[in-house]
C-alpha cells in the first residue's frame, strides 16, 4: 500500500509490490442488536469497541514516521435494518515490510496474523484491514484501492486508513457503485465522523452545482461531530449526577431510619415506671392524749440506670463536701490545741 509524500491525489503510479493472501467472502450473519443508536444510518454501519479503537490508535501512534498495518478481527451481524460489521479486536502485521510511505504485507506478516487468529480469537473472522499515513491525510491511494479491491472484496469488509499525527480515520467499503467513503462509524455507541477527502476518486456522484466547497463540508462535519460528542458527554455527566445525587438520598434515607429506630428502641426498652405500692406498716403516733395508728406504704421501685447514675453522683458530691468541711473543721482545731498545750503549768 505504497502513498507518495505529496499530499495531492495519487495517479496510477505503482507502488513497492504487495505479497498478500486473499480473503474469502462472509460466513452468514450473526442475528445481534446492533451497538449503537437505533437511528444509525450509513451505507455499511461499522462499530468498533473500545479496546480495539484503543489498541488501533495505540498501534498507528507507535510509528510517526512509517506506516504500520494489520487486519481487523470481528463478526458480521445483522438486524431489523440491516447488515452491519462489528470489529472486536484487531492483529499487529507486525512481520511487515515498513517504509516511510509505503507498508507490505508479506506472507511471513500474513502467517502470523493467521496463527494469532486461531489462537487467541478463533470465533472471529476478518473483517478488513487497516493502515497509517503519518502526516499524508487519509485519502487512499491507488495501491490501497488495489488491495481493497483484490484482497478484501467482500461487502463487509472494510478498509481504515488513519493519519497520526491529525488523528483522522477514513473508512472505504466496497458497493456496486465502486470502493467509497463512509461518513461515520460507532466506537462504544457513540458515532465518530470519518474524514472524506474533498477530491476523492471514488465519488460515485458529483457535488451539486450549488454546493458547499469541500472545505466547508469537511469543517460541518467535524462540528457536527463534536456537538454530538459534547452532548454524549452531557448525557454521561447528567447521569452521574443522577446516580450521586440517589445513592446520597438512599444513605440519608438509610441514616434517618436507623437514627428513629434507634430512639423508639431506647424508649421502649428504658422506659421509667412509677414506684410500686406493696403493702402498708401501721405505725403509732402519739397525739395529745391520744395514740392513733398512721400506715405508712411500703413502695417498690427499679430505678432506671440513667437516674441510679445521678444518685451516685449525688452521693459522691455529698461525700466530697463531708470530707472537705472535716479538713476544715481539723485545721481550725489545730491551732487552738498548740497554744493550750505551749500554756506553762500552774503551781
Amino acid at each position: 500500500m505504497a502513498k507518495e509524500k505529496n499530499p495531492e491525489p495519487k495517479t496510477n503510479k505503482p507502488a513497492a509490490p504487495v505479497n498478500v493472501r486473499s480473503i474469502s467472502e462472509e460466513e452468514k450473519p450473526v442475528r445481534r442488536r446492533f451497538p449503537g443508536p437505533r437511528d444509525a444510518s450509513a451505507k455499511l454501519r461499522v462499530a468498533i469497541e473500545r479496546t480495539a479503537y484503543a489498541e488501533l490508535i495505540a498501534h498507528a501512534k507507535s510509528s510517526l514516521d512509517a506506516e504500520v498495518c494489520g487486519v481487523l478481527a470481528g463478526e458480521v451481524c445483522e438486524d431489523d435494518e440491516g447488515l452491519f460489521v462489528d470489529v472486536k479486536a484487531l492483529i499487529r502485521g507486525t512481520a511487515a515490510s515498513q517504509a516511510s510511505t509505503h507498508v507490505t504485507f508479506t506472507q511471513e506478516t500474513w502467517n502470523l496474523i493467521h496463527r494469532t487468529l486461531e489462537h487467541d480469537y478463533p470465533e472471529l473472522s476478518i473483517v478488513g484491514w487497516y493502515h497509517t499515513h503519518p502526516g499524508f491525510g487519509v485519502e487512499f491511494s491507488e495501491m490501497d484501492l488495489f488491495i481493497q479491491r483484490n484482497f478484501f472484496p467482500g461487502a463487509t469488509h472494510l478498509a481504515l486508513v488513519t493519519d497520526p499525527l491529525s488523528g483522522d480515520v477514513a473508512i472505504c467499503i466496497n458497493t456496486a457503485a465502486g470502493i467509497q467513503y463512509l461518513e461515520s462509524f460507532w466506537v462504544d455507541g457513540r458515532e465518530q465522523k470519518c474524514r472524506v477527502p474533498a477530491r476523492s476518486s471514488m465519488k460515485s456522484e458529483e457535488a451539486p452545482a450549488g454546493g458547499a466547497p469541500g472545505g466547508s463540508g469537511d469543517r460541518l462535519q467535524a462540528l457536527e461531530a463534536r456537538v454530538s460528542q459534547l452532548v454524549q458527554a452531557l448525557d454521561d455527566m447528567r447521569g452521574f449526577h443522577y446516580r450521586f445525587m440517589l445513592t446520597c438520598g438512599f444513605v440519608f434515607c438509610l441514616a434517618l431510619i436507623a437514627g428513629v429506630g434507634y430512639t423508639i428502641y431506647k424508649q421502649l426498652s428504658s422506659r421509667y415506671e412509677p414506684p410500686q405500692l406493696n403493702s402498708y406498716v401501721p405505725v403509732p403516733v402519739q397525739i395529745g392524749d391520744k395514740t392513733v395508728l398512721i400506715g405508712v406504704g411500703v413502695a417498690d421501685w427499679k430505678v432506671p440506670p440513667e437516674l441510679n447514675a445521678l444518685l451516685l453522683q449525688e452521693d459522691l458530691l455529698k461525700q466530697q463536701a463531708e470530707e472537705k468541711a472535716k479538713k476544715e473543721a481539723e485545721k481550725t482545731n489545730a491551732p487552738q490545741a498548740e497554744a493550750t498545750n505551749g500554756a506553762p503549768a500552774a503551781k
